[in-house]
């Protein structure tokens, strides 16, 4: 359905400017960010930088990513950003390079032993998501794409940023090429080794704002071999094949994700991306170079090495000791700094995507007024900077929470069930936030602005309790209050007992550790949310809510000219 138009006073700029609006890092988050102002009327450059394709980058989606990127769709009216959210809807070069995926699952090892198919869990994603893994060499290229067909400029020799002079007025930045740009705001994506950063005066945050500590490893593979030609199917009843989604060996102190991008058919790509984290302590054997540190970890978890008793390197490793970085502030006169340029965490469980576009959307929401009325701007770029210090704070604790309960598999079994309890209800809350918002007169978007949380839109009160709860179970097991298996019992012994947890999930059973939402479990929903279900979980369960796309969806083109405003 036709979207409300931009401000008509949204293109008076001033003469001091070449550009309203100076966008840094072009990559995934960066080019949609540009794509979306300049769609709106501002005038925007998308600037490269030396950081965009030098580190390890988000890979993969959940269905909570995927309802992001329709909201910016929707919201910003770039039809072609929500492709992104659907795999089968990707232009074919993107889509042939990347990856599918079909479920999410952990397995936990023990050193010395092969994997225990009874430690295992996977929950597989409901047919009407189309998740993917980025290839994101591709996804990034198609990203700056979409943004300078909406009317962003790139420096067409794609020379990135060399030097930033910060001025009263106005901010010069200088490429690598010699080329001066110039312009009124900065957003800055790029990386820790950002230069507006250095210009300003930006260094690392004290380390008790990142607790977890981690050494990350990334590369792509080829002759990575599908997990279920080293370990049967067959020992792990109900599962689907492991390589047709995201998957992780866990074990205690850390963790290996595997992405692959040849799982499907008509894939182009033959790369298969492997990330791993490890705590510095636990870990502090293994070897200074990145290949002999991989061999030496994999060698002491058999199922593991089975997996890559073939496998080869076709990247340089990124690696380094101390992975996590947050700068020590995030804004300041006529700039941000947002995703990489805040913060550097770990990549697990979809996050560095996901908060990327959640990044994109608070920012764009801001810009646009903040271009049209610049006395707005401290109000709207502090709301920016505070919501950004939620979702890393919140982050934090999850990733925390993570490589906790990894350390027993009875735990890490409870901990995802609440996680994957989060995932439903935000996808499902944020989808219903949205289709609310086509019914608000005035172009309203309120209902997704509660920026002074993480849960940014009206989800069910019970959320929150169960998030608090996890967190706190966590807390007690590293500062000794509990045990492993004491908290995992607790957290089981919970979800029995909330009534807002809906029964036909099984969350509750911890030997129900393959999750798929058959149609039969659909059916149950929609009788347990008519008859017992809480009013506010209800509301999510309509037919519009739980069934995929909209039939009335406007069909996504690529390559919709600029309308001017």
């Amino acid at each position: 359905m036709p979207r409300k138009t931009a401000p008509k006073n949204l293109r008076k700029r001033t003469a001091a400017a070449e550009y309203d609006v100076a966008v840094l890092g072009a990559h995934l988050t960066g080019g949609l960010l540009a794509a979306i102002i300049a769609r709106r009327g501002v005038r925007t450059v998308l600037v490269d930088t030396a950081e965009d394709r030098a580190r390890p980058a988000g890979e993969s989606t959940v269905p909570y990513t995927s309802e992001v990127f329709s909201l910016l769709a929707e919201r910003f009216e770039v039809p072609e950003i929500a492709t992104f959210a659907h795999f089968t809807d990707l232009p074919e070069e993107v889509r042939r390079a990347s990856g599918v995926k079909k479920s999410l699952g952990f397995l936990h090892h023990d050193p010395g032993r092969e994997q225990d198919a009874r430690k295992a869990i996977q929950f597989n994603v409901p047919g009407e998501h189309t998740e993917w893994h980025l290839y994101r060499p591709e996804a990034d290229a198609y990203a700056c794409r979409i943004a300078a067909t909406h009317g962003a400029h790139i420096d067409e020799d794609r020379s990135p940023l060399a030097k930033v002079d910060l001025a009263e007025d106005r901010t010069a930045l200088v490429l690598e090429n010699g080329r001066t740009l110039s312009a009124r705001y900065v957003v800055d994506a790029s990386g820790p080794g950002s230069p507006l950063l250095a210009a300003a005066g930006v260094g690392p945050a004290e380390s008790v704002r990142t607790p977890l500590r981690s050494r990350l490893l990334s590369a792509h593979f080829t002759g990575v071999r599908p997990f279920e030609s080293v370990l049967p199917l067959a020992r792990y009843p109900g599962a689907t094949a492991w390589s047709h989604g995201s998957f992780h060996h866990v074990f205690d102190g850390g963790w290996i994700q595997v992405v692959s991008f040849d799982n499907h058919e008509g894939a182009r790509n033959g790369l298969c991306s492997v990330t791993v984290s490890v705590c510095p302590e636990k870990f502090a054997d293994l070897p200074e170079d990145p290949e002999d540190a991989f061999r030496a970890l994999i060698g002491r978890y058999p199922s593991i090495a089975g997996q890559f008793v073939s496998a080869r390197t076709t990247t340089p490793w990124a690696h380094e000791k101390q992975w996590q970085w947050r700068a020590e502030r995030t804004t300041g006169p006529r700039w941000l700094a947002i995703g990489r340029a805040a913060c550097r965490a770990e990549e697990v469980l979809a996050r560095d995507v996901t908060v990327g576009m959640e990044m994109v959307h608070s920012t764009a929401a801001a810009l646009l007024r903040v271009v049209v009325d610049p006395e707005q701007e401290d109000a709207e770029f502090t709301r920016v900077a505070d919501f950004q210090d939620h979702l890393i704070d919140f982050n934090d604790r999850l990733q925390m929470g993570l490589r906790t309960a990894g350390n027993h598999f009875q735990l890490l079994n409870a901990y995802l069930r609440i996680w994957l309890l989060w995932q439903i209800l935000a996808d499902l809350s944020l989808k219903r936030a949205r289709l609310d918002c086509e019914h608000v007169p005035e172009d309203s978007w309120s209902a997704v602005e509660r920026f002074d949380s993480e849960l940014w839109f009206r989800t069910p009160e019970g959320l929150p309790r169960a998030l608090r709860h996890l967190f706190d179970q966590m807390d007690a097991v590293r500062a000794g209050r509990s045990t492993a298996v004491g908290a995992a019992r607790g957290i089981f012994s919970w979800l029995r007992g909330e009534r807002f947890v809906p029964p036909l999930y099984r969350f509750a059973e911890p030997r129900d550790r393959v999750y798929t939402f058959t149609l039969r479990r659909r059916m149950l929903m929609l009788l347990w949310a008519k008859t017992v279900a809480p009013a506010d979980f209800r509301r999510l369960l309509t037919q519009d809510n739980v069934t995929g796309r909209r039939d009335d969806a406007p069909p996504v083109t690529a390559g919709r000219a600029q309308t001017e405003v």
